[in-house]
């Protein structure tokens, strides 16, 4: 499983970032994204749902922690 780690950052670019990670990856890879901003991890569940990406796991908290699979 793959990290995706865009702590630190403001949405947009976390967004962008994990998007263009997703479409160039194969089918069924596995990413773990962690972000510490609310706003963003709620538009990376909506970038997931829009694109057909699963959400296999989730955690919040300090951080927020998506489980992704393409």
């Amino acid at each position: 499983m793959e990290e995706i780690d865009v702590r630190g950052k403001a949405c947009p670019d976390p967004l962008k970032e994990v998007a263009a990670r997703l479409a160039a990856a194969p089918q069924g890879s596995q990413f773990r994204v962690v972000t510490d901003d609310y706003t963003c991890y709620l538009m990376l569940r909506r970038l997931a749902a829009l694109n057909d990406v699963k959400i296999l796991g989730a955690e919040e908290g300090d951080v927020f922690v998506l489980l992704l699979e393409r």
